[in-house]
């Protein structure tokens, strides 16, 4: 075999791969990805409990009336369902696919919510938004919280809403926190993971970056929806000092397609070592 045919095989072959890799990237199907919490402060009732997390739906479907989305909550049997912002995708949105999937999933487990950024830009569907969850038992977390109760004992879940950074950002104004107690909060964006760590929650549950949207491989997220270049938190499990954060990819679209950045629910298993 000659120069010139190891060069023409070799070419064939680099060809081959990168449309191998560049179709391979548009491979949006459904993805679960499962993460184990551990933390001495959970209650053991509340060991092996499954939290199951939506953010950035963006009024996407998943088949018919979101049945896939829908079958692949229910099969993870989920003990709450959390949704962190971004539920709809902007001013005169049709937002009947929020309603398809709520009304699925309600039937599953109660579902607690905190606002993204979408749901304050599109105030005329965020009303709708906030009807439908209203009709569908929703609970509205946006800066308030909630004892989650499990045979006797009990976790605190907090919600941020998106509207006010300035909370966030003055440290005023957020619920206290018992340093002794496992807490959870909701907030939509992963992006300001920073200003938790002073203020003794456990364990963050966020979204926003969907996940850089287009994916590299060892660059990871290349850029999220607010044109960030090389966004920090693009999706993962993250710590700083005693807090962690689970940033969420996604569900949804943004400006950009998806590449190899697959749609993502998550589902958290709490694991207590008390």
């Amino acid at each position: 075999m000659n120069t010139m045919q190891i060069t023409r095989i070799l070419t064939i072959a680099i060809i081959t791969i990168l449309f191998i890799y560049i179709f391979s990237g548009f491979y949006n199907v459904l993805q679960t990805t499962y993460y184990t919490y551990s933390n001495s402060k959970i209650p053991s009732e509340f060991n092996d409990y499954r939290i199951v997390q939506i953010s950035d739906y963006h009024c996407k479907l998943f088949g018919k009336n979101n049945k896939k989305l829908i079958e692949a909550v229910a099969n993870l049997n989920p003990d709450i369902i959390v949704l962190t912002g971004d539920m709809i995708d902007g001013e005169h949105q049709d937002i009947s696919p929020v309603e398809s999937l709520l009304q699925g999933i309600t039937k599953i487990a109660p579902i607690y919510s905190v606002s993204g950024n979408h749901e304050f830009d599109a105030s005329a569907q965020y009303s709708q938004l906030i009807d439908l969850y209203d009709i569908y038992g929703v609970i509205n977390l946006d800066n308030a919280q909630v004892n989650i109760q499990r045979n006797g004992s009990s976790f605190a879940l907090y919600g941020l809403g998106a509207d006010r950074m300035d909370i966030l950002h003055n440290r005023n104004g957020l619920p206290t926190v018992d340093p002794s107690s496992f807490s959870i909060a909701l907030y939509h964006y992963s992006n300001q993971f920073h200003y938790f760590i002073n203020f003794g929650y456990d364990l963050i549950l966020s979204g926003h970056t969907h996940g850089g949207i287009i994916r590299l491989p060892f660059v990871g997220g290349l850029i999220d929806n607010d044109n960030t270049f090389l966004p920090k938190y693009d999706g993962g499990q993250y710590h700083l000092g005693s807090t962690t954060m689970i940033s969420s990819r996604g569900l949804g679209d943004a400006n950009l397609p998806r590449f190899h950045n697959r749609p993502e629910l998550l589902c958290i298993t709490l694991q207590s070592t008390e």
